[in-house]
């Protein structure tokens, strides 16, 4: 692993469990036909761009919760709403953000969003506020 591996690996445990950081190494659903795929990510979307300075996690991690759902990005919409959380945002913060988008990508990918931010919710046993 290089130093960019390395320092992606650090930031991303802003966001995920120690648990979480070794699976995300360990077992790449994607490796068989995509094995730079992991690497990338970690380089550099997390040792490269989540690690700039200027944003706090949780600022970031709202950033690219709204940038996924406006994508229409359902999976990753899942996985970040989860980083998120993990990342120091509340509930009703998620809620209220998905709300803003409403009027700007409009009420069905919202509503999707919503959707899945409610099953993270209760997976996780928490009410909004």
């Amino acid at each position: 692993m290089g130093e960019r591996f390395t320092k992606g690996l650090a930031t991303i445990k802003h966001y995920i469990t120690e648990e979480e950081a070794t699976r995300l190494v360990d077992s790449d659903t994607l490796a068989d036909i995509a094995p730079d795929l992991r690497k990338m990510i970690i380089e550099f979307a997390y040792g490269d761009v989540y690690s700039r300075p200027g944003l706090e996690a949780k600022s970031r991690a709202l950033v690219v919760i709204t940038a996924v759902v406006t994508q229409g990005a359902e999976p990753q919409t899942k996985t970040h709403i989860k980083r998120g959380l993990h990342a120091g945002l509340t509930p009703t913060e998620i809620v209220e953000a998905l709300l803003q988008l409403v009027p700007y990508i409009g009420f069905p990918r919202v509503q999707n969003a919503l959707t899945m931010a409610q099953q993270v919710f209760q997976e996780k046993q928490l009410k909004v506020k």
